[in-house]
């Protein structure tokens, strides 16, 4: 999935904290993998249905929540509360363009292999 700018920056900058939070910095980087598999994994399911890419994200991001929720709050719980806005601020900026070009590409594969 194309989370990936977003989710570089936060390994980044959990790579900078302290080794005695390296647990929790796995945590974070778990749950932002497991994120990024579940919209990916919507992504995937719903370009099979008519629905609009609109739709689709709007399915993804509910469907994918929890996973959201849980992330943020690591985040908060875990950064510095700066960066901690830094790091969401650019998760939420990327995230619909970054699902958007996603769908395009999955599109794009399929019609590939398909021929047409």
């Amino acid at each position: 999935m194309s989370f990936k700018p977003a989710l570089v920056a936060l390994a980044s900058m959990l790579v900078a904290q302290p080794v005695t939070a390296q647990q929790r910095q796995q945590n974070v980087q778990i749950l932002a993998q497991a994120y990024d598999r579940c919209m990916a994994t919507y992504a995937v399911r719903l370009t099979k249905t008519p629905a609009t890419d609109e739709e689709i994200y709007s399915q993804a991001t509910a469907l994918c929540a929890s996973l959201d929720s849980q992330l943020k709050a690591a985040l908060n719980a875990q950064l510095e509360p700066a960066q901690a806005a830094e790091i969401l601020r650019s998760i939420d900026e990327q995230a619909k363009p970054n699902f958007m070009a996603t769908l395009a590409q999955i599109r794009s594969d399929r019609a590939g292999r398909s021929g047409g």
